[in-house]
């Protein structure tokens, strides 16, 4: 059975379940309180490569309690951070995360914007065929 790890964030606690649906690899970090209730998560999938680099397909949410308490910024943030250590660790140290929001869905904008790139976008979604908007940020070494 698959189990969350604790990671070293500046937003504590916050883990990480590495799993592979399909066989890609998925990264869910999760805050997680001390009595073991979930109030935000953040996901990073691998998707198609971006110039050549490895891309991540951000996802993120809040239960309907916790929201409206910074809580979705924050664990993307920290999750952000986590996800560039572990990587620079694994030798890791370039790539793009993209998030893609619904155009009808000013919440998960603000958090995108806030956390991937203040500029995204404009574009349809392939399969559901509805307006969306894309973040992308390339992660790069500090000075890169």
């Amino acid at each position: 059975m698959a189990k969350f790890l604790r990671c070293d964030a500046n937003w504590t606690p916050i883990y990480v379940l590495v799993d592979e649906p399909a066989g890609t690899p998925r990264f869910t970090y999760a805050r997680i309180e001390e009595d073991g209730t979930v109030t935000a998560i953040a996901i990073l999938a691998i998707v198609e490569p971006m110039e050549g680099l490895p891309c991540f397909q951000l996802g993120y949410a809040v239960p309907e309690q916790y929201r409206n308490q910074g809580r979705a910024k924050k664990v993307v943030k920290a999750a952000l951070a986590e996800h560039q250590h572990g990587f620079a660790n694994a030798n890791v140290h370039t790539f793009y995360v993209e998030a893609v929001v619904g155009a009808d869905n000013p919440i998960s904008q603000a958090v995108a914007a806030a956390t991937i790139s203040d500029q995204p976008e404009a574009g349809s979604d392939k399969f559901a065929e509805v307006p969306v908007l894309q973040y992308v940020r390339k992660f790069e070494p500090a000075g890169g």
